[in-house]
């Protein structure tokens, strides 16, 4: 993609203003490492500060800016958020080009690499410096030296969804003198971490009851996620051995059926494992990704992919028909209904040339709802808004475990059908929830009354008998899928992506500019040039696979090469 001048100089300016939203927050919520704190005090600090990093839980300010402003990276790609797109866009005449990256934009998230070791620095020196200590600060240091290898192994394979290959195993060994750490196998990295999940979350009950009271006080001061509560923490380990577990099975199956049969029969969690982020931050000015977002509302229509999945029989919302989501997830048109941007942009071309035209901010309600043509993402839940970290919702797992049942990953206890009739309902509450959380235009336009019981029931029904009524596995997959796309969205995009590489699913439109009809299919994001230039010997052992189309290791083999594209644009 070509910019000018004036786009680097504006470039440049942002840059500054990430810095200073950054400062901002380090004042907000001071980092205990930094400030240099009593030595009883660094392993809760540096455990705060691991949990804290950006780009792990929720995502920051210039990373989300980059990514929606052209359109053309993930959001925009994955079909989950995307500008109102015409001829006049003329950078979308190279939309397919994943040779020299002019089509697919990595900007802001490559730098996630770089962001996750910096972001998991001090566990390294954690393990220093449990080597140095005694008596109660060892029995401490060792329940947080856990409970921080629970996140950087959560970051690892993030980041190895993203990138494949990754240094690992002499990675945070900087002080002992190991500066150019290795790309580890992907695969081997999966199955090193789901072992340790299990060591780590059987072992978290004992390192806690070994705290003494005023060490169990601390850690419920500093873990603002479950709030000192360890079983919580357990339930996460369970939790994302589920996840990754169900995300190798096409490519080992004996694995994910071992971690599966362990972890199924544990209890699972009553509520959303999500938490309040410790900061107070104004969307509008701070470094958080809904400021991203804010600024780029001209980037966060909803594409067709989400909305004609949401939106049955006419464009306006009918309760008991329509997705009881569509309210609090999409903005209402000037038309006083609901529609999605087409990845035929030419076909929609003569209504934008004709007026149908859009106000792109969102710091004016009546503008919004008197000039969008198409539906925006809803300005309370998410420009507006302050979204929570997130472990694992309810929906998401049950949309897991439905996977786990159709395939015969192991026992769940319901059917497939059934999981996706409760992820329909759990998803409803939890964005309602997320929703109300905004101060924003307290209006019913931006936030409806909770839909009736009966209306979430009927559609969730609905749901189950559109599963049950697929013909085959793949099929059913891609109603599971749809349904995935409509309650992670724009937050989950990241996780979007990754689950339509590896299953192909759910179905994009084809993306028609200047009658061309391009279906370009990325596998990965690239490396940072800073590997090249500070790790070059271990850098070129990767480097053929440093490049958009390489899939990652879980693409099981019969997944590689098939395009994730529709065939046309009818639904």
């Amino acid at each position: 993609m070509k910019f000018n001048f004036s786009k680097i100089i504006i470039s440049a300016c942002l840059a500054l203003s990430i810095m200073s939203c950054q400062k901002e927050l380090e004042q907000q919520f001071a980092d205990p490492e930094k400030a240099n704190p009593p030595t009883d005090q660094k392993f809760p600090g540096m455990f705060t500060a691991t949990l804290y990093g950006w780009k792990l839980y929720v995502g920051d300010y210039g990373e989300w800016y980059y990514q929606m402003n052209p359109g053309t990276g993930i959001p925009g790609y994955a079909q989950i958020a995307e500008r109102y797109v015409t001829s006049r866009y003329t950078w979308y005449s190279t939309y397919d080009d994943l040779v020299t990256g002019n089509g697919f934009s990595d900007g802001g998230l490559v730098n996630y690499f770089n962001n996750f070791y910096i972001n998991t620095r001090n566990y390294g020196t954690m393990l220093n410096m449990y080597k140095t200590v005694s008596g109660e600060e060892k029995i401490e240091g060792a329940l947080y030296i856990k409970l921080t290898t629970i996140v950087r192994d959560y970051g690892a394979l993030k980041l190895i969804d993203l990138v494949n290959a990754i240094p690992f195993t002499d990675a945070w060994q900087g002080t002992s003198g190991v500066f150019f750490p290795k790309y580890d196998d992907p695969a081997k990295t999966y199955e090193f971490v789901l072992n340790e999940l299990k060591n780590i979350g059987d072992t978290l009950p004992v390192l806690y009851n070994q705290l003494s009271s005023s060490a169990k006080g601390d850690f419920t001061r500093q873990d603002f996620a479950a709030k000192g509560d360890i079983s919580l923490w357990v339930q996460y380990c369970s939790m994302l051995r589920i996840k990754y577990a169900v995300r190798i099975a096409g490519v080992n199956l004996t694995l994910a059926k071992q971690v599966l049969a362990e972890e199924l029969p544990k209890a699972r969690p009553a509520a959303d494992l999500v938490w309040q982020m410790p900061h107070v931050a104004d969307p509008l000015s701070g470094g958080t990704w809904e400021r991203g977002w804010y600024e780029n509302t001209f980037a966060s229509f909803i594409p067709n992919t989400i909305l004609k999945r949401m939106n049955f029989g006419t464009n306006a919302y009918e309760p008991g028909i329509d997705d009881p989501r569509l309210p609090v997830i999409a903005m209402p048109t000037k038309f006083k209904d609901y529609r999605g941007v087409s990845g035929n942009t030419d076909a929609q071309e003569p209504g934008y040339l004709a007026g149908d035209r859009y106000y792109p901010y969102a710091d004016n309600l009546n503008s919004s709802l008197a000039q969008n043509a198409y539906s925006m993402y809803n300005h309370a839940t998410y420009h507006r808004n302050t979204q929570p970290g997130n472990w694992m919702t309810l929906a998401e797992l049950d949309l897991l475990l439905a996977e786990i049942a159709l395939k015969g990953l192991g026992t769940t206890g319901k059917t497939a059908a059934e999981h996706m009739e409760d992820a329909v309902k759990h998803s409803t509450t939890y964005w309602y929830w997320v929703n109300n959380l905004s101060t924003y235009e307290k209006t019913s336009v931006l936030h409806p009354a909770a839909p009736a019981p009966a209306d979430v029931a009927l559609y969730a029904a609905t749901v189950k008998a559109k599963f049950l009524a697929a013909a085959t596995v793949e099929d059913k997959m891609e109603v599971l899928m749809q349904q995935k796309y409509i309650h992670l969205n724009l937050p989950g995009a990241y996780e979007l992506f990754t689950e339509l590489r590896r299953t192909r699913h759910p179905k994009l439109e084809p993306f028609t500019f200047g009658g061309k009809v391009m279906k370009p299919v990325a596998e990965r994001i690239r490396y940072p040039n800073s590997e090249l230039q500070t790790n070059a010997e271990n850098y070129a052992k990767v480097k053929a696979e440093d490049n958009y189309i390489t899939p990652i290791f879980w693409v099981p083999a019969d997944k590689r090469g098939v395009t994730y594209y529709r065939n046309d644009y009818n639904y």
